[in-house]
């Protein structure tokens, strides 16, 4: 019996289960925020978006947190999940060929 190879094989068993678990977790919030980022884009570049940026852009002093008025913001989350969905994709593509 190799004790070595056996610890070695259960530390990897140990830091996958924690690593899937924290993939589920994250996965699930992800698919909770859904509704919210289908809101989100909704907004952005609506006739709404653009009466509040311009509105906001008219007061001198700022007492709201407003970077969802940038122009740059939304349109880099969504391809920030764009980007993170490609890498979802090309990690199950990989795993599949084990």
């Amino acid at each position: 019996m190799d004790t070595e190879r056996i610890s070695k094989n259960e530390e990897r068993l140990d830091k996958i289960s924690l690593c899937i678990k924290n993939l589920e977790k994250a996965l699930e919030d992800f698919k909770v925020c859904k509704k919210e980022f289908v809101c989100l884009n909704r907004y952005y570049g609506s006739k709404a978006w653009f009466k509040d940026k311009e509105d906001f852009e008219k007061e001198k002093k700022h007492s709201i947190k407003a970077g969802v008025l940038g122009e740059d913001s939304v349109w880099n989350l969504n391809d920030d999940i764009d980007e993170l969905l490609k890498d979802m994709k090309k990690i199950v593509k990989d795993y599949n060929k084990k």
